[in-house]
């Protein structure tokens, strides 16, 4: 072997091929012993392997830089270690925002829920540029028994079958719409075979009616349906989507025949709205009462002291009976219920009587009248000093007894004025009912008081 052939092995065999390099053309042998060695790995080499690859990837330092200072080595090491923090960091944000967008999306699709499509193949969140529960609106293209075509502009066809016209599936749509008629539907996110886009009107419907619901109960304005049908504890009311009236909040007064209200257009306040339930309560009686209270306030600017009314009894307390005018509720105090002592109301008149009132005084601020029953002249005005006359024991005392002469009007007999002897008991000269002869001694009309003798009106 020559010098130069002994040179080129020691060289051939000091140097290795780097892993994945493609070996020369002349050099086989070492190519062989790299590819067993990339198929067989040893342990050590196999864990090694990625800080080769690693330092195969990272640029080879300059040989000034060999050696770095320490100062050096803490910037690399700060500097290395702040481009990996931030990325972690965002990353972790990135995530948490996925997973707050990922909670907040169940509870909007339960605030506001999106129509489904028909059983059928899965479509795309969106059709022909729309998004699924958008409300469109169309003309009435063609029309058939089972459905009905609309022009959505565009170029874009629309279609709805009975199934998603109205309430009635069986319904015949030729006789539910006319051609040109605009119709308002929402887009169910899929396409029919005709490449179509399905609509549903009963949906459409549901979504503007339940947005006139939120909209009235925030403005405390009323919502126009008709009853339905009497159901258990009350009536079913159609407003676009099903409510329910309970019998307590149908009329101001109770309804005896519900069923002759079915049918009828009624106006209600509405009192609890939940379209996540699809739970809808109403009230016809705060209607009513609100028209009631509208009507009575412009019949009381009419209403002026001394006007007689006829007037319904709707409650009674102790201190007097409210008499019900056209709305107007007026209080018919104890006192001006009769010239007579009445103890309580109930003594003259009961709930549901119908009374002849005249107005004493009214309160237009504070929306009170004050009503009186005492049409008649007053008897103490007929009654004359001296005068004799009859009249029955209502009642006896220690000090006397009460006798009613002239219309009810009670007069008070002294003890001492029961006979011309001395009396120690009432009961020794009257009993209650009985019919005496009296004289008038005194009239005091300001404490309608008067004052009766018996021993006078028989001495003559």
């Amino acid at each position: 072997m020559s010098e130069a052939e002994t040179i080129l092995d020691s060289e051939t065999a000091e140097v290795e091929p780097e892993p994945g390099a493609v070996p020369d053309a002349g050099v086989e042998e070492p190519a062989a012993e790299t590819e067993a060695e990339l198929q067989e790995p040893e342990p050590e080499a196999a864990a090694q392997e990625p800080e080769a690859e690693a330092a195969a990837q990272e640029p080879e330092a300059e040989p000034a830089a060999l050696e770095p200072e320490p100062e050096e080595l803490e910037a690399e090491e700060s500097a290395a270690e702040k481009p990996q923090t931030e990325p972690v960091e965002a990353e972790l944000e990135a995530e948490e925002s996925v997973v707050e967008e990922q909670q907040a999306e169940p509870e909007a699709a339960v605030q506001e829920p999106q129509p489904q499509a028909p059983p059928g193949d899965p479509a795309p969140s969106t059709v022909d540029g729309l998004t699924g529960g958008t409300i469109v609106s169309g003309t009435v293209k063609s029309k058939a028994t089972h459905e009905v075509e609309l022009d959505l502009g565009g170029g874009r066809i629309g279609v709805i079958s009975q199934r998603y016209w109205g309430d009635n599936p069986a319904a015949d749509l030729t006789r539910e719409c006319v051609l040109g008629e605009v119709v308002n539907a929402a887009v169910l996110v899929r396409e029919d075979h005709k490449g179509r886009i399905v609509l549903s009107r009963l949906w459409a419907m549901q979504q503007i009616a339940w947005v006139n619901v939120a909209r009235a109960a925030a403005a405390n304005e009323a919502v126009t349906g008709t009853i339905t049908a009497v159901v258990k504890g009350g009536l079913s009311c159609d407003v676009g989507v099903r409510g329910f009236i309970p019998s307590s909040l149908i009329d101001v007064e109770p309804v005896k025949d519900l069923k002759a209200l079915v049918g009828r257009e009624v106006q209600c306040k509405v009192v609890e709205a939940d379209q996540v339930s699809g739970r809808l309560v109403l009230s016809r009686k705060a209607v009513v009462r609100a028209e009631q209270r509208k009507a009575a306030k412009a019949f009381m600017e009419t209403m002026s002291a001394g006007d007689e009314y006829t007037g319904k009894v709707v409650d009674l307390q102790d201190f007097g009976a409210f008499v019900d005018i056209n709305g107007v509720r007026g209080l018919v105090h104890t006192t001006e219920m009769a010239w007579k002592r009445v103890q309580h109301p109930s003594e003259v008149v009961s709930v549901g009587d119908e009374v002849q009132v005249r107005v004493k005084s009214i309160q237009k601020p504070k929306q009170r009248v004050n009503l009186t029953m005492k049409l008649t002249a007053d008897p103490l005005t007929e009654l004359e000093v001296g005068a004799v006359i009859t009249g029955r024991v209502t009642r006896l005392v220690d000090f006397g007894a009460f006798v009613a002469v002239n219309d009810g009007v009670e007069g008070l007999v002294h003890i001492t004025e029961m006979a011309e002897y001395r009396v120690y008991h009432p009961e020794e000269i009257v009993l209650p009912g009985e019919e005496v002869w009296v004289k008038v001694l005194s009239v005091d009309r300001k404490r309608r008081r008067v004052d009766l003798s018996i021993s006078q009106a028989i001495a003559g």
